[in-house]
Order: structure tokens, then C-alpha cells, then sequence
């Protein structure tokens, strides 16, 4: 009995050296608290896309659906500036109707207060290959953005919006979908 107890207290002592050095450590490493950054969501009308050849919307149609289907984000802040570094990530599905094995199409990145005032937008163009006999791809596109403000302002008063910039058959497409 009396090894078990050598033991018991050889262990109770190791831990409780060990938890004293636990706090020593946490006392010295200061944890750092990462920027306020802006609110980044997607456009649910425009966060997918079916684009059709000509005029019918018939399943035969269909030249690629594209879907926006995941947003990230990272920011730092500088005296009159917040920095966001934004990854968008894109899910492409190739249609019947597409001859050319690529899907191509923009989308949109703005800006705006809590209180619905834009402060900027912008467009950009991307595209997806379908390599081989492969009917569907992912894209990822990273974009950085400068959001100027005022002393002592902070991200968490902005939101970034994402979506696809959408033809108004487009957008009205989703819609019906939606219902």
C-alpha cells in the first residue's frame, strides 16, 4: 500500500506542477483579439446562376449552373483603412446545351453600412473549365479590399455582400425557383 501512495502523491505533484506551469504560461502569452471585420454574406436571389442557350428554359437548355457556395474572411485594420482579404468559392455544373466545356460569368462585391447605404461595388469575371469528361468544377477567388474609415470606426459597421451579377431573366428564374 504505501508504493501506492508514493505513487498517488508523485502524480498529484507532478500535475499540480504542471498546472502551475499552465497559468505561468497563460500569464505570459497574451492572448490577441482579432479586428472587428465587416459582416461578409451572400445575395440568397443572386448567390446562384442557371444561364440557358436562346430563349427556352427547358432542362436541354441548361448551358451551365453555377452556384456560390462558400464565403471567407479575414481583415486587419490601419488608422483610416480596414484591409478584408475575401475567398469565395464557386460549385459549376456543366448542361446539356454547352459545347464549349466552359462556363463563364461575374459576379458582385459590395459594400454597405449597417443602414443599407452602399459604399462601393464591383464587378468581376471569372470562368470554369470542364477538363476531359468532367461535368463539374469549383472555383475559389480570393479578393482584397480597402474599406476607408474614420478614426475610431470599426468593420463590424460594414457588410459585404457577394452574389452573381444576373440578367434580370436570370434573376427572375431564381425567384420562380424560390417559391
Amino acid at each position: 500500500m504505501a508504493r501506492t501512495s508514493r505513487y498517488s502523491a508523485g502524480l498529484t505533484l507532478a500535475l499540480a506542477l504542471a498546472l502551475a506551469g499552465c497559468e505561468t504560461m497563460s500569464s505570459i502569452i497574451t492572448p490577441t483579439v482579432p479586428p472587428p471585420c465587416p459582416v461578409v454574406a451572400k445575395v440568397e436571389d443572386a448567390a446562384k446562376l442557371t444561364r440557358f442557350t436562346g430563349a427556352g428554359r427547358d432542362l436541354t437548355d441548361v448551358l451551365f449552373e453555377a452556384e456560390l457556395t462558400d464565403i471567407s474572411a479575414a481583415c486587419s485594420t490601419g488608422s483610416d483603412t480596414i484591409t478584408v482579404a475575401s475567398r469565395i468559392r464557386f460549385v459549376v455544373s456543366r448542361g446539356p446545351a454547352d459545347t464549349t466545356r466552359r462556363a463563364d460569368f461575374r459576379y458582385f462585391v459590395a459594400v454597405s453600412t449597417r443602414d443599407k447605404q452602399i459604399v462601393g461595388r464591383e464587378v468581376f469575371e471569372t470562368g470554369v473549365d470542364f477538363p476531359g469528361n468532367h461535368t463539374r468544377a469549383s472555383q475559389i477567388e480570393e479578393l482584397e479590399q480597402e474599406i476607408p474609415i474614420r478614426q475610431g470606426e470599426e468593420g463590424v459597421r460594414y457588410v459585404i455582400f457577394f452574389g452573381f451579377e444576373l440578367t434580370e431573366d436570370e434573376l427572375a428564374f431564381n425567384r420562380k425557383l424560390a417559391q
